[in-house]
């Protein structure tokens, strides 16, 4: 009678310090496994969509004829450059996709040469270079979605280390549960 009364006790200190884990740690499952690639996204593999074309004389002609595939990973910007004369006509359009090497906020902007205006801007949305810079107010830098990638790393950076944190708290609880059971197998079957 004593074997079975430490036996059931045994069994609900055991159920009790399994359910307090498993609030603590909501359900991690069996199959849960510590591996970052399936934790975090791999944001750095991101490209956006530009249009593309190279010496072009025209904006319209350039966005017609433009090649539209997406950028190569790590270009995460589309760079354009907007060369007019004097008069403000379109003289060169170079359409690019490029990474934040090149894309910065202190390379836009339009500068004059040679009674030519040059216009450069940088933007990180796709299809975002579909009109091109004429004067200074709308050669600009536009980093809205690198800005929110950084801050969706970030945030998977942290949870990932949060979960890393849980699952080692969990393999500690796991393995104090266990040696409980084993303890109180130890304590029925010696005390008897």
């Amino acid at each position: 009678m004593l074997r079975l009364s430490m036996l059931l006790s045994c069994i609900f200190m055991t159920n009790t310090a399994l359910e307090e884990k498993s609030t603590a740690y909501g359900n991690l499952g069996a199959g849960t496994r510590l591996d970052k690639r399936e934790i975090a996204t791999d944001f750095d593999k991101y490209a956006v969509t530009c249009y593309i074309c190279v010496n072009v004389s025209d904006n319209l002609i350039c966005n017609q004829f433009a090649i539209d595939k997406p950028c190569k990973p790590g270009e995460t910007f589309c760079h354009t450059l907007h060369i007019m004369d004097s008069k403000g006509t379109s003289v060169l359009v170079n359409k690019k996709c490029t990474t934040d090497k090149e894309c910065q906020r202190n390379k836009v902007g339009c500068i004059e040469i040679d009674s030519q205006l040059m216009c450069v801007s940088c933007c990180d949305q796709d299809y975002c270079n579909t009109n091109v810079p004429v004067n200074s107010s709308n050669a600009v830098f536009d980093d809205k979605i690198t800005k929110m990638r950084m801050l969706a790393k970030n945030l998977f950076t942290e949870r990932e280390k949060a979960m890393t944190t849980t699952l080692k708290d969990s393999s500690v609880n796991n393995f104090i549960s266990v040696n409980l059971v084993i303890l109180c197998l130890y304590l029925i079957f010696t005390c008897t």
